[in-house]
């Protein structure tokens, strides 16, 4: 057994100097792309993390903690930006958190690999339709020209309300069973139900991360499932490149911001079903 490798002892796993190098990367170019896009993007981070060898909890409990703190660093520049609508985190953020909480508390007793499985299925739903329908808006880019200020900021109505809390609810649990905030499926929602721009919904739905992933990683905490070295290994690239990334966002047309939120969904599929069965 070669000697050259610098192996740093965790509480999850042992991860060599490349490993955690390699992870340290992949942390900060994930936080710059999810920063312009409004979502923290632990679907990449995950399948990385279990690949290395880490127990699947203890990546769980760090992929929500690191998706925090970089929302948080991400969602700086979308206060300073006047880019998070506040009602619609507070309406859409009590049946997530709830859910989350509930999913992270009870982690160890659902199968991850069906959760997964579940996560994968709608992330290319979500994908699919991002993608469609950004597309069809640039080939004919008839948008209108008109910037009302209040348009475009949440059509919070009780159906959609009812519609977004049960969803929300759901997400939540899947989400804190498997570590995952998973901004990328309440993202296409608060877009295309919501009626939200994409500015206005990426920096909506990183306050959105900051409050599920919390009450997810919290129910990990009770458990006894985290590796704090870890996790600040992982997250303080995470809240660099999230900060640098959300700068860039809110310059971004709405149109092409759609298109590639959609791109970065349908790479994330494949990921998870690898996860999902052989991670």
């Amino acid at each position: 057994m070669t000697e050259t490798a610098t192996t740093l002892a965790l509480v999850g796993s042992d991860l060599s100097g490349v490993q955690l190098t390699g992870l340290i990367i992949m942390s900060l170019v994930v936080g710059i792309v999810g920063g312009i896009v409004g979502i923290a993007l632990g679907v990449i981070r995950l399948p990385v993390m279990t690949a290395v060898g880490l127990d699947p909890l203890i990546a769980a409990s760090t992929n929500l903690l690191v998706s925090v703190v970089g929302a948080v660093a991400g969602s700086w520049p979308a206060i300073l930006q006047n880019r998070i609508v506040f009602r619609v985190v507070v309406v859409i953020g009590i049946p997530a958190v709830i859910g989350s909480f509930v999913g992270g508390l009870y982690a160890d007793l659902v199968s991850r690999a069906v959760l997964l499985a579940i996560v994968a299925f709608l992330l290319l739903w979500s994908s699919a339709a991002m993608i469609i329908r950004a597309l069809a808006e640039l080939r004919n880019r008839t948008e209108s020209s008109v910037d009302d200020p209040m348009a475009g900021r949440g059509d919070l109505n009780p159906k959609t309300v009812a519609r977004e809390s049960v969803l929300g609810l759901g997400i939540g649990v899947v989400g804190g069973a498997v570590g995952l905030a998973l901004g990328v499926l309440r993202m296409p929602a608060l877009v295309h139900v919501l009626k939200m721009k994409p500015a206005l919904a990426a920096g909506t739905n990183l306050a959105l991360t900051i409050l599920v992933g919390l009450s997810g990683f919290a129910g990990h905490l009770i458990s006894g499932r985290v590796d704090w070295l870890l996790s600040a290994a992982v997250g303080i690239p995470a809240m660099v490149g999230m900060f640098a990334g959300s700068r860039m966002g809110g310059d971004v047309d709405p149109t092409k911001l759609r298109l590639v939120v959609g791109i970065v969904l349908l790479i994330a599929s494949p990921l998870v079903f690898f996860d999902a069965f052989w991670g």
